[in-house]
């Protein structure tokens, strides 16, 4: 179940941006990113909200997000029981209240720099809008990922275009961003609370044939991983494996869908 510790009054018209950022035992690594976050929205979306999901958090995460939330009544967060980081992107999603929604890491890893980037293909009639550690890109560009983490990338990439979705380059980067009449079609089907949730929510956006880019950008590796490379690759494997089977009926709920909406036009 989720709670909000504290629910922000409700606005005249909905922020520009609203900002998901799932949290596990960040202590360490999420007041620097939550200062930067704000000090981007100052600076380029004051209206903007930012979501904090604690995903079960057993160190001071919630008491850290707390501070926060009674500095700048931008900021507040949700509390989760700890099921994985795609129940907790999902549950901040569901409450997002922008007119886009961003999902990024923790970690910080991805500069907010970047956000424009996506920011503009929403607003300039995109879906879905992904950032790509591996789409080429002009100009100067700064990747750091390790070696291991590049070989189970490639790998992992290989089987979500066997089994999943197709086209493209990098579906596990922690940045993405949805306008705001996408976010309940997809994370209202989405069922995956662990890391695969990223490829299930191409995968459904891509059977409600909603229009998703990808773009380049700048991403560098953080210390303080929660990933086990062993186990949660194992269950990322099985996840893509099931996927499919998951979603057998979607296409048929789509399908009625459209039919009653072309029957009331």
């Amino acid at each position: 179940m989720t709670t909000s510790l504290v629910r922000p009054a409700p606005r005249a018209r909905a922020p520009r941006l609203s900002i998901v950022i799932p949290a596990f035992n960040e202590r360490a690594r999420l007041p620097r990113t939550l200062v930067q976050t704000l000090q981007w929205c100052d600076a380029h979306a004051p209206d903007s909200e930012v979501i904090v999901v604690d995903d079960g958090s057993t160190d001071e995460t919630r008491t850290i997000v707390s501070t926060f939330e009674a500095q700048d009544h931008r900021v507040w967060c949700l509390a989760n029981l700890h099921k994985g980081k795609g129940a907790a992107v999902r549950a901040g999603m569901l409450q997002a209240r922008g007119n886009a929604a961003l999902f990024m890491d923790a970690d910080g890893a991805t500069p907010l720099s970047e956000i424009p980037k996506l920011l503009r293909l929403i607003e300039g009639g995109s879906d879905v809008v992904i950032g790509s550690r591996v789409l080429p890109a002009t100009g100067e560009r700064q990747v750091d990922r390790s070696l291991h983490r590049r070989l189970m990338a490639g790998c992992f990439s290989g089987l979500v275009s066997l089994l999943a979705v197709r086209g493209f380059s990098d579906t596990q980067c922690g940045f993405k961003m949805f306008r705001r009449e996408a976010i309940a079609p997809i994370f209202m089907l989405q069922q995956l609370d662990g890391f695969a949730f990223d490829v299930e929510s191409l995968f459904i956006a891509r059977r409600l044939r909603l229009r998703i880019d990808e773009v380049p950008i700048n991403w560098t590796t953080q210390p303080g991983s929660k990933m086990n490379l062993v186990t949660d690759s194992l269950r990322m494997m099985w996840d893509l494996m099931s996927l499919r089977w998951s979603h057998r009926h979607d296409a048929r709920r789509v399908v009625l869908a459209r039919a009653d909406a072309g029957s009331n036009a």
